[in-house]
């Protein structure tokens, strides 16, 4: 099998060969392509939380949020994932 390398922009040096996979290997890589798909498919999906809060709460939201020229709403999300980042890190 003859190789070489090549400058791929933005990745580096990158093997390159003339190799060629068998119909099996080329079933089982685009199985893998399929499934990988799916899976961010996955991860991509939102789902709407709700719960209660203080109308104080909600209102000392807004104000930080504003001070940060944030939508409050981002700004809980992104205060909320922080926290959980924090503890998972944390208790992991």
């Amino acid at each position: 099998m003859n190789k070489s390398t090549t400058n791929i922009p933005n990745l580096g040096i990158a093997e390159i060969s003339d190799y060629f996979p068998s119909a099996d290997e080329e079933k089982m890589i685009l199985e893998f392509e399929d499934q990988a798909e799916k899976s961010i498919l996955n991860l991509k999906q939102n789902v709407n939380v709700h719960f209660r809060w203080s109308e104080f709460e909600i209102k000392r939201a807004k104000r930080i949020a504003a001070k940060l020229g944030l939508p409050y709403q981002t700004y809980l999300k992104s205060t909320l994932k922080q926290a959980m980042d924090n503890d998972e890190k944390r208790l992991m």
